[in-house]
Parts: C-alpha cells; structure tokens; sequence
C-alpha cells in the first residue's frame, strides 16, 4: 500500500493507546507517534467512569498528533475483548463437475453459508475468518483450493461487537471532529501476530493480563475460537499487597514492577517512596502475597479453558502477555512451572516502545488494519485474501 500514515486507538483495561504508523514500498511497519492516556477502563461491558472517557481518547490522540504535528480526522479502532462475542459455525457445501476440485468459489460459497447460519446475531460482524477446511474426511487444512474432492467443509469464526461500543465510541470521536474509519478485533490482531501460524494449526493459547481483567482465547488456524474475559489483573496484585503491608497503592505499585519470581524471596525489593526516600519491603513477605495472587490468575485461567470444550494437546503452546503479569521479572519461568504446559512470552513487534508487553494488543491491531488496507487494494478473491491477511 501507499505510505500514507494510518491511526489506530486500542482501550486497555487502565489505558488507551493511539499509534500512526505507515508503510514505505511494502516495507514493515515504521511507527511514527505514539500517544497514551490512562483512564479508569471498563468492566461487564461498561465504562467505570463514562464522564471521562471522550477526555481519555483526546488526551491519547492529541499526544499522538503532536510528536508529528499533525490533524487526525479519521482513526481505526480495536474492539477490546470485554465488548465482543465469537461464534464458530460448521458448514458443507458440495463440489460440482465431473472431476470437481475446490475453487475459491467454493470457499467463499462456505463462507457465506456459514454467515446465513449465524443467523443475525445481535451486533455487528467485524471479522469472519477460518479455523480450518477439509476436502471430504481428509486432513484439515487452510489451503483447500485445487484440491479434488466431492465436498468442501470448514469450521468458520465470527467476532461480532456489541453495537454500544461501536455507537459509543463513534459519538465521542465525532464529538472531537475525527471519524471512526472502521473496527477491528484487538484480539485477532494480538493473537495472529504473537503466535506463529505452526503452532496455531495445532491449537494454541493465548493469555493477556491486563490491568483490570484478563482475556483467555483460543486459537485454532486463522481464527480465535474461543474468548473468556476473567475479571481479575495486575492490579489485584498490587491491591493485595497495600493490604498486606498498609502502604499506599502508587508505591505498591513500585513493589510489583520491581517484583522477581526468582530471587526477590531472598533478596527482597527496595523502592523510592514519594518523598524521594528508599524503603524496603521483606522478601519473603512479598513473595508470599504475589504468589498467591498469581496463583489465583492461572487456576482461574486453566478453569475457564477446561470448561471451554476446547480440547488441547501436550503439544499446543501457551503464549502470556500484557502488562499486568508478564513485566514482572522471570514471570514465564514461574507460569511454565505452575501450568506444566510449554509457556512462550508473547513480545510486540515494536522493539523500540517498551516494555513490549504492554504494546501487543495495538501493535496487533496496527498490523491487522494495514493488511486489511492492502487487501482493499487488491483485485483477488476471498480466499487470497485471507492467505495475503495472515501473512503466509
């Protein structure tokens, strides 16, 4: 695509984040601002404080258009995980001709049988992707074209928005004077970028600890398949440990960040208080309290994807980010431990914005809104689409 500079806004839980970025000759991505405002987040699909809101996105925009001097009017928003609902349909449709093999036809064909399936959910559809296809009883696979066979089904994934999100959101960028371009999936956008495509055909987890809540997803092919947001984050461990120690949240804050699975038992963690003087708080005492807490978010997580159906194999990969847990020092270490199960840190592709944890879900985002602009400007059909939009 052209290397006109594009905007996104990502919500996180405790902060909202406006990224432009632009692409030179198909070259990666060059982020050329970064604006950040925090607010107060959403819970149950609702804003914990609403009146601030609209101040919180022109806050994040304005710090964005300044560092390069320029107006956005128009900006790309991702649909955070709080605020959407997936849906996965099985469809079949039969190949025709006397020597029938799969065409992009067919596939597009599925697709939107699937789609009528759906049957008007309430919401609207801001992705629609596959999880696999298989030709007859064969293997799956997400390259079904030319393939021979008598039948084409496939597992397809919907992500739908729930409308007050969409309506909220677009009043209050009118209300600054930009226009809301479009809506993406965070998630999609974070999970297809953070995991690659060999571990997504077998099945994988994806785990963001945010702030306020953290969103589980599974993901199988091209698609999330499943979503749970658990309401519970990074900021109830810091919460825990003002009651532990009866100090104020801002500098158990301190603690937290400051926090090693490894060596803060023994060692303990020293900080800088507000009036520029160094206390230190017990090791042991720490360690206890976060590790319970922590202890708490994995069970929590590995309940919800048990009761998912989601079936998962010893091999299927479990990626961790966000900046609730994964900032801590030599927290995959203590999570692989926990869980049994093979643990990857999930790292947005912006080396220079850090720490990277907290980045993922709007580099994902970035990076999902410029592929969908290229596939705009392409002349090819659904599935190529598809092939060109995740990269292979």
């Amino acid at each position: 695509m052209a290397n006109k500079p594009t905007a996104i806004l990502d919500f996180g839980t405790s902060k909202i984040l406006a990224l432009m970025a632009e692409e030179i000759s198909g070259q990666k991505l060059t982020i050329t601002s970064v604006g950040m405002a925090q607010y107060d987040g959403y819970m149950n699909g609702a804003w914990n404080e609403p009146d601030k809101v609209t101040d919180a996105i022109a806050a994040a925009i304005g710090a964005m258009e300044e560092k390069v001097s320029a107006h956005v009017r128009r900006i790309y928003v991702g649909v955070p995980g709080e605020f959407v609902r997936i849906y996965v349909i099985e469809a079949k449709v039969s190949l025709q001709g006397a020597d029938p093999k799969v065409t992009s036809e067919d596939v597009e064909k599925l697709q939107a049988q699937a789609t009528e399936m759906l049957d008007k959910p309430s919401g609207a559809i801001i992705h629609r992707s596959p999880a696999w296809f298989r030709i007859d009883d064969g293997p799956k696979t997400l390259e079904p074209v030319d393939q021979k066979g008598s039948t084409l089904e496939g597992m397809i994934s919907f992500v739908v928005a729930d409308q007050f999100f969409i309506s909220d959101v677009s009043k209050r960028l009118r209300q600054i004077g930009i226009e809301a371009s479009g809506f993406f999936s965070s998630s999609v956008g974070e999970a297809i970028q953070l995991i690659p495509f060999e571990e997504r055909d077998k099945t994988a987890v994806l785990v963001d600890v945010g702030y306020l809540s953290t969103e589980v997803m599974t993901v199988e092919g091209d698609a999330v398949i499943w979503q749970k947001v658990l309401p519970i984050g990074g900021a109830h461990i810091t919460l825990d440990l003002t009651y532990g120690f009866h100090k104020p949240f801002e500098l158990c804050e301190k603690v937290k960040r400051a926090y090693s699975f490894t060596d803060t038992k023994t060692r303990g963690i020293e900080v800088e208080t507000e009036d520029g003087k160094s206390e230190t708080f017990e090791g042991e005492k720490v360690s206890m309290i976060v590790e319970a807490r922590v202890d708490e978010i994995l069970e929590m997580i590995e309940d919800a994807i048990e009761r998912s159906g989601i079936r998962l194999g010893r091999d299927s990969v479990y990626y961790f980010t966000g900046g609730g847990l994964m900032p801590m020092k030599d927290a995959r270490i203590y999570i692989t431990d926990k869980l049994n199960h093979n643990v990857r840190e999930g790292k947005a592709k912006i080396d220079k914005l850090k720490p990277t944890q907290i980045y993922t879900s709007g580099s994902g985002l970035l990076e999902l809104v410029f592929n969908a602009l290229d596939m705009e400007s392409e002349d090819e059909g659904f599935f190529g689409k598809i092939k060109r939009l995740f990269g292979r």
